[in-house]
């Protein structure tokens, strides 16, 4: 528009525009001459979220609006947020006065992550569940796709192995896309072996082989991937905690509805995106290669790690792939971020301050195949 700063200052230091376009002080943005009427729908849609629904938040509300009331604008979530606040519909105490900035703090390598790709999913294995009546325990594995869109799916499965994790994911991306990025912990299931050095188990061959990029979590650290970890809780505090199954073909009933739920609010936001974009997938009729790793050229696996040391003057360490790599003491008590580039068999080590990353060391880490 082509409007000098000062001239905006200005504008927006007067208490209200002149040409009343703007907002009152002490008035929220949204609140209209229809603001009872809508403010009255939202409490209805809430409450009836609240009743039976397993997402509950104020994107939920929104769609439910949207979709019922057609002709009219959708409220913004933080006008949702207020009506509920103030109506006293909200399903979870507010947290307080909460400390914020710890992983700034700590250097979380936040934009090294995101420059790792453009559509990021992580998952994860629920801890096993038991229902009266039976001894051997249920398996749940989740999958959330967190960048640049939101989809949750949680199914049951046998046992909490790589070949059951492959199996829900192949068939998810045949209907959803291959994302860039897999996030995940650093349990057995997803890096192999419990004593082999560097090797490449059969999670890791199937993501390399689909050229996904393999990203490893902070071992100990759940809240530093909240995406699963926030899905997780939903599982358990919404499904397994306020139902009581007697057998599995109830939990799978509900799980199902869990997805659905999922899957509503992601053709209202997202499908559209998704559909206009060339994204992969896994084609009918194709199996994915994971017992062997088909080729190494561009492949990397990637670490995020939170350097230790085990006493004032020796060097700080990181273990990637059970073997401890040993970085300069001065990064003691601070996230690094860790490249391995299988093609060339070298491991990069950075420290991420401010959105920048700087190399702080260089290994060779050769490949175990055995």
């Amino acid at each position: 528009m082509r409007i000098r700063k000062p001239t905006i200052i200005q504008w927006l230091s007067q208490e209200s525009y002149a040409d009343d376009r703007g907002w009152k002080t002490d008035k929220p943005r949204k609140e209209t001459e229809h603001s009872d009427i809508v403010k009255e729908r939202i409490c209805t849609l809430k409450e009836k979220r609240n009743e039976g629904g397993y997402f509950v938040g104020s994107d939920y509300v929104q769609m439910d609006y949207a979709k019922k009331f057609k002709g009219d604008p959708a409220p913004s979530t933080w006008f949702i947020e207020e009506v509920v606040r103030d109506a006293g519909l909200q399903t979870r105490k507010p947290k307080g006065n909460k400390k914020s900035g710890g992983s700034k703090y700590l250097l979380f390598p936040e934009q090294s992550v995101k420059n790792l790709g453009k559509i990021h999913q992580s998952a994860d294995f629920i801890g096993k569940k038991y229902i009266a009546g039976r001894t051997e325990p249920i398996n749940i594995f989740s999958s959330a796709y967190y960048s640049p869109f939101k989809l949750f799916q949680i199914n049951r499965v046998e046992a909490e192995k790589a070949i059951y994790a492959i199996e829900t994911l192949t068939a998810g991306w045949r209907v959803f896309p291959i994302p860039n990025v897999f996030r995940m912990d650093n349990g057995l299931q997803f890096r192999g072996t419990a004593s082999g050095k560097r090797a490449v188990g059969m999670c890791l061959r199937f993501l390399l082989n689909l050229a996904v990029t393999p990203l490893f979590g902070s071992p100990s650290k759940p809240w530093t991937n909240p995406s699963i970890e926030g899905h997780n809780r939903t599982f358990n505090e919404k499904i397994w905690a306020t139902n009581h199954f007697e057998n599995l073909d109830q939990i799978d009933i509900e799980c199902n509805r869990f997805n659905r739920e999922s899957l509503e609010y992601f053709a209202y936001k997202y499908a559209s995106i998704v559909d206009n974009h060339n994204h992969r997938h896994i084609s009918k009729g194709f199996e994915p290669v994971t017992d062997k790793l088909v080729t190494t050229k561009d492949r990397k696996v990637y670490f995020i790690r939170f350097a230790e040391s085990y006493e004032h003057g020796c060097p700080a360490y990181i273990d990637i792939l059970n073997e401890k790599v040993q970085i300069p003491e001065k990064y003691t008590h601070q996230f690094v971020f860790a490249e391995w580039d299988i093609e060339h068999e070298v491991l990069s080590i950075f420290s991420e301050f401010e959105g920048n990353s700087t190399l702080i060391c260089q290994r060779k880490f050769t490949l175990n195949l055995k």
